[in-house]
């Protein structure tokens, strides 16, 4: 029924047309057209009607969202709101309970990334100083 593909006459999938507009990355008009002319779309009226009909059923889907939302509203309003409060309010438990786990495992990748730097520092040090004497 709609021609979301842009294959047929309707909407036809693009603002050239099915023959494009030479600088707008179509192919050129039959004989190329006046210099000057390349803005032309003769057909806007058919491809504008095309999209308004592809859109009015969305359009229609969201005026009846409005709609039931209000009513919605109108009758459960405090208390899909107190719902939703306390849905957010888990959320954000949880939330709040992952950022404290990955603050306290980037402070303990930190401390490790200290040792191992305090380990090589310990290692670079006993390699230049002399070997214990064994000689006791």
């Amino acid at each position: 029924m709609n021609d979301r593909d842009g294959d047929g006459p309707r909407g036809r999938g693009g603002d050239q047309g099915q023959q494009g507009g030479g600088d707008r990355g179509g192919p050129q008009r039959g004989g190329g057209g006046a210099p000057g002319t390349e803005f032309l779309d003769l057909e806007i009226s058919k491809v504008l009607f095309g999209r308004a009909q592809s859109m009015a059923r969305s359009v229609a889907e969201e005026i009846i969202r409005d709609a039931i939302k209000a009513r919605m509203k109108e009758r459960l309003g405090a208390r899909l709101e107190a719902i939703g409060r306390l849905a957010a309010d888990e959320l954000i438990g949880d939330i709040e309970a992952n950022l404290e786990i990955e603050a306290r495992i980037a402070a303990r990748n930190q401390a490790r990334r200290a040792i191992e730097g305090d380990v090589g520092a310990a290692i670079r040090r006993d390699a230049g100083a002399a070997p214990p004497d064994t000689d006791e």
